[in-house]
């Protein structure tokens, strides 16, 4: 087997369909690059020449129909692997629409596809089938729809004028949806005004909005090409669409911002620079009923060390008695703080009496106005808590604020927060709990805490073994989480120990301005009644 051969064995298969760009910047060439920087291998099918330049279009030629067909025909059936992901760009001809339909209905149904409606180039109008028309076909076969604006509302009959009066770009959206669309990801590069630099992303049942600063000039050429091959790339690698978009954006940003040649025009190329996690360039998410801040959360420090996840302050004692000095106790209860939880209550006041005792960091989870009140040293709060959290209080209070997050995606939307540290999970397969995500891996979980190293501290939870211990360490995050490894251990106090040699225990801290709740310890006599050992 050759070496190019091998090499694709090893990646996805995407399959890419689009004209050629005499100029290098945009079509099939942007789109091959661009779905290699990410992981997968190209399967090439174009379906015009065009004579275009970085200024103008001047020729199109549309590829016979049969030499496309063949084309097709070989792309699906003569490799070993099957095709993870179709791109779909400029179709000129409405023969070769017919056929690419005629696939995706059958020999290919199911694929996941990236369907960018090019209608307009930089350079450019261009000839294309009549998408309009069969937009309902389109739709019905796509997974994620990439019109620019000049695009979706030329598609929709909208004019730009009365974009607004209609309800704005997510009324615009909507209006794709209605007609069977499963997401859409309408590209900003080409927008109006204000709304330059940001992308809208919204399906069935989720809506957010992609913003970056701009970049003075008109940005680069072939961005919209790379934006919708990078997002099939990164879903035939296994991405959740969320976390996709993020990063597709994040590539597209990163080319604008560092060209790779000038050529002395005011819109280059756009640069491919590989797939790179870098926070300069991923975009801030903004999201209706997700809450904002402006001020950062009390620090913690980035080696929290051991990270135990236990569901008694019996456990925190044991844990504590034995030199942990980061743990959460984690308390399910269906509502919320409520005093009349008698249980709840003295579990929580022990548990953040212990913190101070030992010196330790507690965390509660959930359970913030009972944290507050029996001084745990921070909270934790996962994505829908969020939502409902009073963050101020939280803040106001001094207390840290540890976030769950499950994706790059949930990520780049956390940190607009601001908080004191970040879950990264899950990493591998859990039983704990019911998880809608997929696990991440300890490459993707290092990728992230890399990108985050210095600015936020990382803790890695899920399905988290011992023996997975210093491979999580090694990619850079900064502290390990573990529910059930210590807990469920046949010698858990043996097994606490391995944990500490390799993740030690971060520093041992007062907590500072104490939480204003803290003087109330009045029943410290009765908290320190169960033994450290045996936790009886």
């Amino acid at each position: 087997m050759s070496q190019i051969a091998k090499q694709a064995d090893e990646r996805p298969l995407v399959l890419v369909i689009a004209g050629l760009d005499s100029g290098g910047g945009a079509g099939v060439t942007a789109d091959i690059i661009t779905v290699h920087d990410h992981g997968a291998w190209g399967l090439p099918i174009v379906t015009a020449l065009t004579c275009q330049s970085l200024d103008r279009v001047t020729k199109i030629q549309n590829t016979d129909p049969e030499v496309f067909a063949q084309s097709l025909s070989l792309a699906c059936t003569d490799w070993k692997q099957k095709i993870s992901a179709v791109k779909i760009g400029l179709i000129t001809s409405q023969t070769i629409l017919e056929c690419v339909l005629k696939l995706l209905k059958g020999p290919l149904k199911g694929v996941p596809v990236v369907w960018d409606p090019v209608l307009t180039a930089t350079a450019g109008r261009l000839d294309s089938a009549d998408i309009k028309a069969n937009l309902k076909q389109i739709l019905a076969v796509t997974t994620i729809f990439t019109p620019n604006l000049p695009e979706a509302l030329e598609l929709a009959g909208w004019d730009e004028s009365e974009l607004f009066a209609k309800g704005g770009i997510y009324k615009l959206c909507d209006y794709f949806l209605a007609l069977g669309a499963k997401a859409i990801m309408l590209k900003g590069g080409h927008n109006i005004g204000t709304l330059d630099a940001v992308d809208f992303f919204k399906s069935q049942s989720h809506s957010f909005a992609l913003h970056h600063e701009r970049k003075d000039g008109q940005g680069a050429h072939g961005g919209g090409c790379a934006l919708s091959s990078a997002l099939a790339a990164l879903i035939a690698s296994g991405f959740d669409l969320h976390d996709a978009a993020v990063l597709a954006k994040a590539y597209v940003a990163q080319g604008i911002f560092e060209p790779e040649v000038e050529l002395g025009h005011e819109r280059p190329p756009l640069a491919h620079h590989g797939m790179q996690y870098n926070l300069k360039y991923m975009p801030t998410i903004s999201e209706e009923h997700f809450p904002s801040a402006s001020l950062p959360f009390a620090p913690c420090p980035f080696n929290l060390g051991l990270y135990p996840v236990v569901d008694s302050a019996a456990w925190v004692e044991r844990l504590l008695a034995l030199g942990v000095k980061t743990v959460q106790l984690r308390i399910k209860t269906p509502v919320v703080d409520d005093e009349s939880n008698e249980h709840l209550v003295a579990e929580i006041k022990r548990a953040c009496f212990l913190g101070h005792s030992y010196r330790a960091r507690v965390f509660i989870d959930d359970h913030y106005k009972l944290a507050a009140k029996y001084g745990a040293y921070g909270v934790h709060l996962g994505q829908e808590d969020l939502q409902n959290a009073d963050l101020e209080f939280i803040r106001e209070q001094g207390l840290r604020l540890g976030v769950s997050t499950h994706g790059v995606y949930e990520l780049c939307k956390v940190l607009t927060l601001h908080p004191s540290y970040i879950a990264l999970g899950h990493v591998y397969p859990t039983k704990t709990k019911n998880m809608a995500s997929k696990p991440q891996g300890a490459a993707r979980m290092g990728l992230q805490a890399r990108m985050l190293k210095g600015v936020v501290p990382t803790v890695a939870i899920g399905g988290i073994k011992l023996n997975h211990a210093e491979e999580l360490l090694a990619q850079g995050i900064d502290s390990l989480a573990v529910v059930t490894a210590i807990t469920q251990a046949d010698n858990p106090f043996t097994e606490t120990q391995k944990w500490i040699a390799i993740c030690r225990t971060g520093p041992s801290e007062l907590y500072g301005a104490e939480p204003k709740a803290w003087h109330q310890r009045q029943d410290e006599q009765d908290l320190t009644k169960v033994c450290a050992c045996c936790g009886k």
